[in-house]
């Protein structure tokens, strides 16, 4: 038998050996395709990487101070693209008054992907006395500076659209990614620039309620 009637034999080998890969492939993951399909699409995993103050500077009537964060935003799903449509970002003070907010650019994961997001959100100076902060919030940041570190929360208010290629659905959700009572301890030496970063390990896993519309 010569080289060229081996040809097709091969041809058909080789086909068949790809052919049961992929079959062992949707084999393994159907567990899994199944189970999204008919629980729904699961959540985004946000973690919360870095997190630093700067210009921090806090009277009884007044705070000004920037944060720097940094989050990894995962979709751990095996079917549905998630479309964050909007995203706002909240910076809290221990006792849950919101400092300041800011929005994000619109983005999207595909399945399996992840996101490394930087927001950086600043409080000015107000004329007169902050009306956002309850009386006491603004004393107790102060004395808390004066010990060494204060705590703050981030959290986000997100708009997504769940889209599966598999059976072209759509879903809306609403989400609220929660890092909760996050210490900050503030370098000693630099009151004047008031740099303090996140105390303990990174990343901080954060809760994330959601809801569909």
């Amino acid at each position: 038998m010569n080289a060229s009637s081996w040809t097709p034999t091969i041809a058909k080998f080789t086909l068949l050996i790809f052919l049961s890969f992929v079959l062992m492939g949707i084999t393994a993951c159907y567990p899994r395709i199944h189970q999204e399909l008919s629980l729904g699409p699961k959540a985004p995993l946000v973690h919360l990487t870095a997190l630093s103050v700067h210009k921090f500077n806090v009277s009884e009537t007044n705070l000004t101070a920037e944060w720097d964060v940094k989050f990894k935003i995962q979709n751990p799903n095996f079917v549905s693209y998630i479309s964050f449509d909007r995203v706002e970002v909240y910076i809290l003070s221990e006792d849950t008054v919101p400092l300041t907010i800011e929005p994000m650019q619109p983005f999207g994961l595909a399945m399996k992907m992840e996101k490394v997001v930087r927001m950086r959100l600043a409080m000015k100076k107000w004329d007169g006395d902050q009306p956002a902060l309850k009386q006491g919030v603004l004393q107790k940041m102060k004395k808390d500076r004066e010990m060494g570190g204060v705590r703050f929360s981030v959290q986000m208010a997100i708009w997504a659209t769940y889209r599966s290629g598999w059976v072209w659905s759509r879903q809306h959700v609403i989400m609220n990614p929660q890092c909760l009572d996050l210490q900050v301890a503030f370098v000693p030496g630099t009151t004047a620039i008031g740099f303090g970063i996140l105390m303990g390990g990174v990343p901080r896993t954060c809760y994330v309620p959601m809801l569909a519309e």
